[in-house]
């Protein structure tokens, strides 16, 4: 039996996914957008990579979606 494991993203690279500034980022957490990270400490924090994935597929551009003729 195969057991995929979840990885960890931390904010820095989380951020890169959805190409934003650490502001734009923490603003989007603070208005719900973005679900608060799991706390390990104070400053360790992380979201699962299946949550990630599914935020960087809504935030994408739409030009992003569509095909380029």
């Amino acid at each position: 039996m195969s057991t995929t494991i979840d990885r960890r993203v931390r904010a820095s690279e989380f951020m890169q996914l959805l190409a934003v500034g650490r502001e734009k980022f923490y603003k989007m957490i603070n208005r719900g957008e973005i679900e608060k990270p799991i706390k390990i400490t104070d400053r360790d924090v992380f979201w699962y990579e299946s949550y990630v994935r599914n935020k960087v597929e809504e935030h994408k551009p739409k030009s992003d979606t569509m095909a380029h003729i």
